[in-house]
């Protein structure tokens, strides 16, 4: 099981649906602390990020697993990452009366840095969908706009030698929906949040 990335809404001390860590501030920008103990039950509403540009530094796709959540079994695609960077994040957790959206300051960059074994984040993905403009240097698809889920891993993905090595990926107009994450330490500067129940905070 994966602790959710949404824990991230924890710095503004928001007690939420959402199993959330302890905040903490790092200056301008802030942080939630992902450590190493066992993960929890991630929780039945759904993550969506959304990103300009989304950045999976030293990626590695680890195959398709089948991950517990509060809602059951799910198949669910697993990477691991040295950083993720996310460049005008939109972070959406929950539905209805439960929803919460966190959004960081226009035109800055929101970064995930690897903390868990061998300093790498773990994360899991239902849907990933952008325009691929970034494979570590390598050819790009020719199809370079994607949707990846557990039941269709594009060639350049899932292919035998890829999981052998790291690699940057990068997309452009990205959305992961219900991402949750394990291992690393999120920071974003000028963050605002916003629930149905109160106006917006911001960090």
């Amino acid at each position: 099981m994966a602790r959710p990335l949404a824990g991230a809404l924890a710095v503004v001390g928001v007690a939420v649906f959402l199993h959330l860590d302890v905040p903490r501030p790092a200056g301008s920008a802030f942080g939630a602390r992902f450590g190493s103990s066992p993960p929890v039950r991630p929780a039945k509403g759904p993550c969506v990020l959304r990103a300009d540009r989304l950045v999976l530094r030293g990626a590695r796709f680890r195959g398709v697993v089948s991950v517990r959540t509060g809602a059951g079994t799910v198949r669910a695609l697993k990477f691991t990452v040295r950083s993720l960077d996310a460049v005008n994040l939109d972070l959406t957790a929950g539905r209805g009366r439960a929803a919460m959206r966190l959004r960081a300051r226009p035109a800055t960059t929101a970064t995930l840095k690897g903390q868990g074994a061998g300093g790498v984040a773990t994360l899991y993905v239902r849907r990933l969908t952008g325009r691929v403009t970034g494979l570590g240097g390598g050819p790009l698809p020719a199809d370079r706009t994607v949707t990846v889920t557990p039941d269709a891993v594009p060639h350049w993905l899932s292919h035998p030698r890829a999981p052998a090595r790291t690699r940057t990926i990068t997309l452009a107009g990205a959305t992961a929906s219900q991402i949750t994450q394990f291992g690393g330490r999120l920071s974003i500067k000028g963050a605002k949040l916003r629930t149905t129940a109160r106006g917006p905070h911001r960090a």
